[in-house]
């Protein structure tokens, strides 16, 4: 337990918060977030009020970590890989089986079908032309993704599960949306997309850093901030689906043999007449890609949903 600036974070309440979401949702679609690091996804468990004790361990392991107004958390739970490749591979499928079943409910709903074609509609990679000569010092950053497009789906998708986040603040790069809290405070959903757009141009694929943040505003722009989470996510669901370099990877990524992967990004090469070269990508994945950001976020509000609970009880604004 740590107590500081309005706030005692109680790791073992958490614990048994989560235990009775998980027991809740057992049976639910939400049921790749509950499994996807806290149980064996080759084994068949059942009933899980029959398993209590072994959730309970498994969800023993975090502590969070204060400085001055700052929450940082560790999660030691260990996973179920004794790190030889034929166990890593069978995990791999096994937890991809999971997901790929409650994506298949979760895309059964024309609400969200609706919602993902209004929002979805822009290219996920980008074209480029480059001197033959600088050819491989270009293809070294490949794929090319569209950095821009990437960026406002990601605010797009903020947007629309995070609804009730309605106000925003903009200040420099970073952007903070927000809502009421308790008393004259607020609690809000701060980035500035930064390593987002970095990584992009290095040709990696990831989800934005998000912080949770609660604050008091001064002025209309101006605000001082009384407790800062550096990572947005349920610390016993993180992260809420799989993350989105490993996605990518999964497509990416093929074993020849037991001891060989090749990858295949999508980049191809066509050869101008005029000495350059035009480098383009395939879209093999692209709705692959921009569905699995969707459903990513939509884990991220039904998991995150708790942990926000969590804290609201925890804060005392008269403290």
């Amino acid at each position: 337990m740590n107590e500081f600036a309005h706030i005692e974070l109680d790791e073992k309440r958490l614990a048994d918060q989560t235990l009775q979401y998980i027991l809740k949702n057992q049976n639910t679609g939400l049921r790749s977030s509950l499994f996807l690091e806290i149980l064996d996804p080759r084994i068949k468990y059942g009933d899980l009020n029959d398993h209590i004790e072994l959730l309970k361990e498994r969800l023993s392991h975090l502590k969070f970590f204060i400085d001055y107004n700052t929450v940082e958390f560790k999660n030691t739970l260990t996973g179920f890989s004794d790190h030889t490749h034929q166990t890593i591979t069978l995990l791999g499928r096994k937890m991809s089986e999971k997901e790929n079943f409650s994506k298949e409910i979760f895309w059964a709903s024309p609400k969200e079908e609706e919602a993902y074609h209004k929002i979805s509609q822009f290219n996920s990679f980008e074209d480029k032309i480059v001197d033959e000569k600088k050819l491989y010092n270009v293809l070294i950053n490949g794929p090319f993704f569209n950095v821009k497009g990437w960026i406002l789906y990601y605010q797009a998708l903020l947007d629309l599960k995070f609804a009730e986040f309605s106000e925003k603040i903009v200040s420099g790069k970073t952007i903070i949306k927000y809502r009421p809290f308790k008393g004259k405070y607020f609690i809000g959903i701060e980035t500035d997309y930064q390593s987002c757009k970095i990584n992009f141009r290095k040709g990696w694929w990831e989800e934005p850093g998000y912080k949770l943040i609660i604050f008091e505003k001064l002025e209309a722009k101006k605000i001082t901030k009384v407790v800062i989470f550096e990572r947005f996510v349920h610390p016993h669901f993180d992260p809420p689906a799989f993350s989105f370099l490993w996605f990518f990877g999964s497509k990416t990524r093929y074993d020849v043999s037991d001891i060989e992967t090749v990858t295949d990004d999508g980049t191809r090469k066509e050869f101008l007449e005029d000495g350059t070269v035009r480098l383009y990508n395939t879209n093999k994945f692209e709705d692959d890609y921009k569905r699995h950001a969707y459903y990513y976020y939509d884990m991220l509000y039904q998991t995150t949903k708790e942990y926000i609970r969590f804290i609201e009880e925890s804060f005392d604004p008269e403290e």
